[in-house]
């Protein structure tokens, strides 16, 4: 399914207790809260006076987002409104949230241009390339560029340069061999 910002999305994390939410932060200055389900915005959440950078769920009721700007802000998700505000352009977020790469059981989710790239663990675990190492077993192509990705379980939440939010659902992911 694929969300539309109306800028470059830099950050997107999901809600660890609500599998069908997702929250996603861009340049547009706001973080947007999207129902995975659905395919709709719950609510766009507006204050930051610069580009949005980072975004994370701290709990079920709870969104923190850092900007530009130089704050820090909390928020309430179901309301919309700003519970606090901090100063500083960056947080210490609980776990390494958005980026290049992600490890999802027995795979590592990468991105390069507008490919999201799935490869097994055990073919990155040597320094130089090879033909084994070097391909993925699996690949998505974004909307655009790839600018960050999530995931959480069997589900990849990417944000592109274009300002496309998309989710994917690969299940297989979570399977042992």
């Amino acid at each position: 399914m694929v969300f539309v910002s109306s800028d470059y999305v830099c950050c997107v994390a999901f809600d660890p207790q609500k599998p069908n939410i997702l929250a996603s932060c861009s340049e547009d200055k706001t973080i947007k809260i999207w129902d995975i389900e659905s395919g709709s915005c719950l609510s766009t959440l507006a204050g930051h006076n610069a580009p949005v950078t980072q975004v994370e769920f701290i709990d079920a009721d709870t969104v923190v987002s850092s900007s530009h700007d130089g704050t820090t802000r909390a928020w309430d998700v179901a309301t919309g409104t700003q519970k606090a505000e901090f100063e500083g352009d960056k947080f210490s977020f609980t776990k390494s949230s958005g980026g290049d790469e992600q490890t999802v059981g027995a795979y590592v989710v990468t991105k390069k241009d507008n490919l999201v790239l799935v490869h097994q663990t055990h073919a990155l675990t040597h320094n130089e390339p090879t033909a084994e190492n070097n391909h993925a077993v699996a690949f998505f192509r974004a909307p655009g560029v790839v600018q960050t990705l999530e995931c959480a379980g069997d589900r990849i939440a990417v944000g592109c340069q274009n300002g496309e939010v998309l989710h994917l659902q690969a299940p297989w992911l979570l399977e042992t061999a």
